[in-house]
């Protein structure tokens, strides 16, 4: 009887053990980014990011900088005295004095006129621009700016919703930070990330585990980009329940086995 009730004890231990560990726990390989990367090397070259085409609906800032302002003042919307930098930190003041892309892909340029701009980067644009400001102005520069570069952020994030970029190059990495970063609640293995393409919209899907993410032509994030985090239920049970289910779990498992116990020793 000693024997059996020592066995049976062991029984109920390994059990709850197992019970805590199966309700409470999710494998590193899992929750960690690239995980399993090899570190102390530096990745000759790398993927350089796609260049954001001009598309409908997009806002451009545009500027002629003269040695005289006052000779480039009838090309700008914006008094050429006054700061770009600052300009360019506040996104809400620029949208009053961009140049907006109709639905043609054309912006209207005072003294200009009519430039089909849809498909183009900011650096073309520029240039297209720079050859027609040649024909009033000499030793004029053309400065070109894409107002409306934001992100969006949604799912199993901390801080979801739409986010600027605050540069030029951004990882996927950084934008999920400006989010606050994935919760506990969300799947690294399975992130969707929608992305407009001249063909039509393409949703690829990352697993932000996986260490060959860095050569992925979706590591850097282009303007307009939509990141969703999936929600996991292997982290802390169901999303719906709360954190001490998996005590409440654990408390009855002991109490079934504390009533196999009684039987057998019965």
């Amino acid at each position: 009887m000693a024997i059996k009730q020592l066995f049976l004890s062991k029984l109920l231990v390994y059990i709850a053990v197992i019970a805590i560990m199966d309700s409470c726990s999710t494998p590193l390989q899992e929750v960690t980014y690239l995980y399993g990367t090899d570190t102390g090397y530096t990745l000759a070259g790398g993927i350089k990011p796609d260049e954001y085409r001009i598309r409908p609906d997009d806002q451009l800032f545009i500027q002629v900088i003269s040695d005289d302002p006052m000779n480039a003042a009838f090309l700008n919307l914006v008094n050429t005295q006054m700061n770009t930098g600052s300009l360019g930190s506040s996104a809400s003041s620029l949208e009053l004095i961009t140049f907006l892309v109709d639905e043609r892909g054309n912006i209207s340029y005072p003294q200009l006129g009519e430039i089909e701009v849809e498909g183009l980067t900011t650096a073309e644009v520029r240039d297209i621009i720079q050859m027609k400001v040649n024909n009033y102005l000499e030793s004029a520069s053309v400065f070109v700016k894409l107002v409306n570069r934001n992100i969006t952020v949604l799912g199993e994030v901390r801080a979801p919703g739409q986010q600027h970029m605050v540069k030029n190059q951004l990882t996927i990495f950084e934008a999920l930070g400006t989010a606050g970063d994935i919760t506990d609640y969300g799947n690294r293995k399975s992130v969707k990330l929608i992305r407009e393409l001249p063909e039509g919209k393409h949703i690829a899907e990352l697993d932000l585990t996986d260490p060959d993410l860095i050569g992925s032509p979706y590591y850097y994030i282009l303007p307009h980009d939509v990141i969703y985090v999936e929600h996991s239920t292997k982290i802390y049970g169901a999303k719906n329940l709360s954190y001490a289910t998996p005590v409440s779990i654990t408390a009855s498992v002991i109490s079934v086995g504390l009533l196999l116990l009684n039987i057998f020793l019965n």
